[in-house]
């Protein structure tokens, strides 16, 4: 075939989620929530992941004086699952469920989110956690849509790909409430209600984010026939320190760029095909 005529583009998929839509409503949390705050009720609940393959996950963290992960507090910890989100209150625990280790440096589970470098840094600053199997669903959708997303420069977040993918619009406002005081404490008339449906939401849109971008990536690799190594989705974290799960011929770590990308050279699709 000439690789000069390119008869499909990975792209293409965007027109059926259509892709910067606006007038967007707000998004709901549509999962049955739970507040965890004791480390027996925590490993209870969240025994019943080992047997799922994809979990949302999220955290919020207090920041130390230098504004870097890994100088932060974890404060919480949302797992989401099927049509659940658990919302763990680290402040209320003081110690890490034996669970939610488990699930953390299991490989065979993927944890999907987005800006997940940094919560990885975190849980291993405050819990010695090494995280594997993360899935970033900013990176996801680039390798999805690279035409789309060619020109943004900065990590896409949860609330772009929200908006994008799931056509809804995300409140952030409390992203940066006052966590490290847990979500018992109303002292002061704090709303912990509004955090806690904040947090649950986070990680529930993580999953739905995935799911979709997942179904496109498979549509693109399966339809279109392009080859997209497992080594451009998913990375492990070892003491806060991301590492691809694959290396290259020259042994570095391999991560998806439109320099590597064997569908898109010299900027213009072609050859996407086995």
């Amino acid at each position: 075939m000439d690789s000069q005529e390119p008869r499909f583009a990975p792209d293409s998929a965007a027109i059926r989620i259509n892709l910067g839509s606006t007038d967007l409503a707000p998004l709901e949390l549509t999962f049955k929530a739970f507040l965890l705050t004791d480390v027996e009720e925590a490993n209870k609940h969240l025994d019943s992941i080992q047997s799922h393959s994809v979990v949302g996950l999220d955290t919020e963290y207090k920041t130390g004086s230098g504004n870097q992960p890994r100088e932060a507090k974890l404060c919480v910890v949302q797992i989401a699952v099927e049509r659940r989100v658990y919302v763990l209150d680290m402040t209320a625990m003081q110690t890490c469920p034996d669970d939610l280790r488990r699930i953390l440096e299991d490989p065979s589970i993927i944890k999907c989110g987005a800006g997940l470098n940094s919560d990885a840094q975190v849980l291993w600053t405050a819990l010695h956690v090494n995280a594997r199997s993360f899935r970033d669903v900013g990176h996801m959708a680039r390798i999805a849509f690279p035409v789309y997303y060619r020109k943004v420069a900065n990590p896409l977040s949860m609330q772009r790909c929200v908006g994008d993918i799931l056509h809804r619009v995300m409140d952030k406002t409390d992203q940066k409430g006052d966590w490290h005081l847990g979500l018992t404490d109303t002292t002061g008339g704090r709303d912990v209600q509004k955090l806690f449906r904040y947090a649950a939401l986070d990680a529930q849109a993580s999953l739905e984010v995935y799911r979709v971008l997942d179904d496109c990536l498979l549509e693109t690799a399966m339809q279109r026939k392009v080859y997209i190594p497992g080594e451009w989705l998913t990375y492990d974290c070892v003491e806060g320190k991301p590492m691809r799960i694959a290396t290259d011929i020259n042994d570095n770590y391999v991560e998806w760029s439109c320099n590597v990308c064997p569908w898109f050279v010299s900027g213009v699709f072609s050859n996407f095909w086995r």
